[in-house]
């Protein structure tokens, strides 16, 4: 069992979290075996996860090279079900329905939770510098490093 904390209610079907039970739970379309795996682990997660974390979850299911993790969130990136989050070298399923070239992520620096948020002044404000240099976006990533609510405004202990 890793450190992150379990979903307690709902599973990620591309939208909100809401209450149903896990065998409502579907995989999004044209996954192979192994990226359903690494799936189902980052969807009972609720915080990201590194690469050997979802390793550790999938021993029990007879995953044990380092590699079959790796080339399945290689592949879910691609299709851009995942997305990896560099500062913390973690990885988090994609909130989205459809796929977005601009991710803008907030992370906390004391519980390592991860928000997908959308801010559609980030996407505007880049596309013009683009054209001007004539580069060709594949992927922007920004990561907002700060605290959540839960953190900046811890619960008193009794």
């Amino acid at each position: 069992m890793t450190n992150s904390r379990k979903a307690a209610v709902g599973h990620y079907h591309g939208h909100d979290h809401h209450d149903h039970d896990a065998s409502d739970c579907r995989h999004p379309p044209g996954l192979t075996r192994n990226e359903s795996l690494v799936w189902d682990v980052l969807n009972d997660n609720v915080d990201p996860l590194k690469a050997y974390e979802i390793l550790d979850e999938l021993k029990e299911r007879g995953v044990r090279a380092p590699m079959t993790v790796y080339r399945a969130l290689e592949g879910l990136e691609e299709k851009g079900i995942v997305h990896k989050l560099e500062g913390l070298n973690s990885y988090v399923l994609c909130k989205h329905a459809g796929p977005h070239d601009v991710q803008v992520f907030l992370v906390c620096e004391t519980c390592a939770s991860a928000t997908e948020v959308e801010i559609e002044g980030v996407e505007a404000a880049l596309r013009p510098v683009i054209r001007r240099a004539a580069f060709q976006l594949k992927t922007a990533r920004l990561e907002a490093r700060g605290l959540c609510a839960g953190c900046a405004n811890p619960a008193p202990q009794p």
